[in-house]
């Protein structure tokens, strides 16, 4: 008789877990806001001091600890806009992790530079600092690790290695909305901090970014980027339109007052929001030291506080009958714990960062110094590669439940290790 669910059995749970996006009377409420006032623009460099979006760059980036935030359309073009501002040239290198979203190499690509692949730290995901000392060349300019999951890259040791060599960082904070480690946020330890509001994120808009900093002089570089190039003149506020001038290349990346509008709800509601996903996620930790070979991907420091954009859990494939992480969540799945599998592969596996994929799109410089920095087949990454074979998620909503919902995915993933062999 079957006891696992894909196998015919009864399921540890049939109800759904929480789903994303949240919206309701707060967001409702300020898009009415916007509609009313036939106000839907933040003006010619979105930054007008009274717009919607210049209240939500304000009020982000002191909730980081920041003085600066620019908001701008997406998560991705806020790193390109970030790495020009930081004024990356034609074929320099930015050394990049090697296990996060395609568009932390694909945005260096664009801004003209050359992704250089490191290896992560097996503990935290996150890039090492050890292996990223290696990849340093005479052509390096920026660093760029990425808060994976929520959790904070070693940025005291990035930081140092960064101040050795003299080096710029760029933090990709997409996924780390709102952590901090050693009393400090995510996108306050380098010189900007680049975050995502896609429909996944912790707080969204559907589509949307921000780039934070200190740096007045940077920040200022980021507004003329984020709408064609354009610099603030110094005519009265009823002139305002024909004191802007043009002065670098760029194109229009500006948010909406509709989108800051909703992003303003969203941000008082993050607290609360925050404040549950850490309590259950600290209960799910307790509970798989119960069951044997699962480990929560995260520092064990008490100076951390994690933003739990993912839950990641690292399995050992011997204790689960050496399933892969796809086949794995089939199994949890049906048992209604909602797992989705990590990456499948590291991101230089990817068909665009092949040589004969980038040629028409690449000057040959930058082409030329990629190949020469960077082996796509085999850059020499094996935690990366092993962490593709063994690594489970659980998205941030799931941690929205109540705590017995937790019970639930504990006892799914015991069941399963259980009555594996009906799965081989």
């Amino acid at each position: 008789m079957a006891h696992l669910a894909l196998k015919g059995g009864q399921p540890v749970r049939t109800r759904p877990y929480p789903s994303w996006p949240q919206g309701g009377p707060q967001e409702m409420a300020r898009l009415q806001q916007v509609l009313s006032s036939n106000r839907w623009f933040a003006g010619p460099r979105g930054d007008d001091p009274d717009s919607l979006g210049a209240e939500f760059g304000r009020r982000f980036a002191q909730m980081h600890g920041l003085r600066f935030g620019m908001p701008v359309s997406n998560g991705s073009v806020s790193l390109e806009i970030a790495l020009k501002a930081l004024g990356l040239e034609q074929g320099q290198e930015v050394i990049v992790p090697a296990y996060t979203f395609v568009s932390t190499a694909t945005a260096v690509f664009m801004a003209g530079g050359v992704p250089v692949f490191a290896d992560i730290d097996s503990r935290t995901y996150c890039l090492d600092p050890a292996d990223a000392v290696r990849r340093i060349s005479a052509h390096t300019k920026v660093l760029l690790p990425v808060h994976l999951g929520g959790h904070l890259a070693d940025m005291v040791a990035l930081g140092s290695l960064a101040r050795q060599h003299g080096l710029l960082i760029l933090e990709d904070a997409a996924q780390s909305i709102g952590a901090a480690w050693q009393g400090r946020k995510a996108g306050a330890w380098g010189q900007l901090g680049s975050f995502s509001f896609q429909a996944n994120k912790t707080i969204t808009s559907g589509e949307g970014g921000l780039i934070a900093s200190d740096d007045e002089e940077l920040a200022e570089r980021v507004r003329e980027m984020t709408a064609f190039g354009r610099i603030a003149g110094q005519g009265s506020a009823a002139g305002r339109s024909s004191a802007l001038n043009s002065l670098r290349l760029s194109s229009n990346y500006r948010l909406s007052e509709l989108q800051a509008a909703v992003l303003l709800a969203q941000m008082e509601k993050f607290p609360a929001q925050q404040e549950r996903r850490l309590a259950n996620a600290a209960y799910l930790s307790q509970g798989l030291g119960q069951i044997p070979g699962l480990t929560h991907v995260r520092r064990q420091d008490p100076e951390l506080e994690h933003g739990y954009y993912y839950y990641l859990l690292r399995y050992e494939p011997a204790c689960f009958g050496g399933l892969a992480p796809a086949e794995l969540c089939r199994a949890l799945n049906a048992e209604g714990a909602p797992f989705v599998p990590g990456d499948a592969h590291p991101i230089y596996r990817q068909p665009v960062f092949q040589p004969a994929n980038l040629a028409g799109a690449l000057c040959p410089q930058v082409l030329e110094r990629y190949r020469q920095a960077v082996d796509p087949n085999d850059p020499g990454c094996p935690q990366a590669e092993e962490a593709c074979r063994r690594t489970l998620i659980l998205r941030h909503q799931v941690l929205l439940a109540q705590r017995e919902d937790m019970d639930h995915i504990l006892e799914a993933l015991s069941k399963v290790q259980r009555h594996v062999q009906e799965l081989i």
